[in-house]
């Protein structure tokens, strides 16, 4: 992995949690601590992250840059996601009814269903735009208050459509994983986000690499709840040993 792919994976950890150690970031990216404290001293100049003992933390307050827009956070590993994105669509069946968030990883499954003849439930205004061209989709889209940062729909009104959906899958993101479960770092999505797991059939959890290395501030759901994770490197041997465990099938896309 180089340097750069490196320091991207540390800044992705690093929003979703306030503090992160040097010796567990050593271990999670398989490197020497020599070279994570290279990183993040590069980090620390460009004035990216705040250099602390034991590690590196948030910027705070005033000098804390405004969360990324969907736009910018899509461009983030998109040949990484746009993989994730192809294998998950190959999961869907016609006829199918499946349920999608609003996640920067699920949108890039959009692409892939075209010519499927399914139904499509979901909150993101960015997955049903695209899929306005392609009239064989049916698409139903939640009410909901617009959460611009996300360009997803929340609240009662996104709640109460999907109360009434009964889906062949619920394909779901996440901000972040630990053995405990799925996380999410925006706690405006968790409510959306659980009932949104909880009204699929099978579940499937879209994430890429970076999202193992730390969980997100909100706990979204435990692992009894997934039943597939994509994602796009091997995943680490601790995760890897749970998911053997407790028979949660993991697909790698290439």
């Amino acid at each position: 992995m180089i340097g750069a792919q490196r320091q991207q994976q540390i800044l992705d950890a690093l929003g979703r949690q306030a503090f992160l150690g040097s010796a567990a970031l050593a271990r999670t990216l398989a490197v020497s601590r020599v070279t994570v404290y290279r990183d993040l001293e590069e980090l620390a100049a460009l004035g990216l992250v705040r250099r602390v003992r034991g590690g590196i933390a948030r910027i705070d307050a005033a000098g804390a840059p405004a969360r990324a827009g969907f736009h910018e956070r899509q461009r983030v590993l998109a040949a990484e996601k746009d993989r994730i994105g192809r294998a998950a669509a190959r999961l869907v069946k016609q006829g199918d009814t499946i349920i999608m968030d609003g996640g920067t990883t699920t949108s890039s499954m959009t692409p892939h269903l075209v010519g499927k003849q399914i139904k499509v439930v979901t909150n993101s205004l960015t997955v049903a735009d695209y899929l306005n061209d392609h009239t064989q989709i049916e698409v139903i889209v939640t009410g909901g208050y617009l959460y611009r940062a996300s360009k997803v729909l929340l609240g009662p009104p996104a709640l109460q459509t999907l109360r009434q959906v009964n889906a062949t899958t619920s394909f779901v993101s996440a901000g972040g994983v630990t053995l405990e479960g799925i996380g999410h770092s925006d706690s405006l999505v968790v409510e959306t986000e659980k009932l949104m797991i909880a009204r699929g059939r099978d579940v499937v959890l879209l994430i890429d690499h970076s999202k193992f290395l730390g969980g997100a501030t909100m706990k979204v759901c435990p692992w009894t709840r997934i039943g597939t994770v994509i994602t796009d490197q091997p995943v680490p041997p601790k995760f890897a040993a749970f998911f053997t465990r407790h028979h949660i099938r993991v697909i790698l896309a290439r």
